[in-house]
């Protein structure tokens, strides 16, 4: 029996638009070339942010010096904020299930400190779940097996009763060797993944 459902954040509960950072840097002076360089093919998640190795001040700064950019840390701060939509379905989804009380509702999520902070702000439905595993908090980063296992123990939950909803395979197949069971979330269907959903919580 599912008494515990596990959310991702992005792209499961917010819109990740990387585009819409990106359009900023380049108004800023940034070419693609410099953009990919420095996040490493756009992957600013190996500069240790979103895995709690550098702080917020670290991070920002070095985003400043390695882009040769002029703006003021707040001025990069928000534009690496204006990323995220909301989901609708999803919003809607989370509101039910804490009305509703049968499950114990949680987040696990790669994220840092900046835009979690920004989100919780934004998207009220987000602070409905009733704790959260961030990655910035936990050391660690989906797949690797030690977020899972940290996980459990953070959220106090048992495995099998426990569903997490993710939109990576990867994640997913990370979150099932310690046995949690998953549903891959694709927002392109998500009357499909209510289906699915539903046919879990049933069991």
């Amino acid at each position: 029996m599912i008494r515990n459902v596990i959310f991702d954040l992005g792209n499961v509960l917010v819109n990740v638009e990387y585009e819409r950072f990106i359009v900023k840097l380049k108004q800023n002076g940034v070419s693609d070339e410099q953009y990919m360089n420095f996040f490493k093919g756009g992957n600013y998640r190996l500069l240790g942010y979103e895995s709690g190795d550098i702080s917020t001040e670290e991070f920002v700064s070095k985003c400043l010096t390695g882009l040769n950019l002029t703006m003021e840390h707040d001025e990069y701060a928000n534009a690496f904020n204006d990323m995220f939509t909301e989901i609708e379905p999803m919003s809607s989804l989370v509101r039910r299930l804490k009305m509703e009380n049968k499950y114990r509702l949680f987040l696990l999520s790669n994220t840092s400190p900046l835009h979690f902070e920004y989100i919780t702000k934004q998207y009220d439905y987000v602070n409905l779940l009733e704790k959260f595993a961030l990655s910035y908090e936990l050391n660690s980063l989906k797949p690797d097996d030690i977020i899972y296992e940290k996980t459990i123990e953070h959220l106090g939950i048992v495995p099998g009763e426990s569903l997490f909803i993710d939109d990576l395979p990867e994640n997913c197949e990370a979150a099932e060797r310690h046995g949690i069971k998953t549903v891959c979330y694709n927002k392109k269907d998500h009357a499909g993944f209510e289906k699915e959903f539903e046919k879990y919580l049933s069991l």
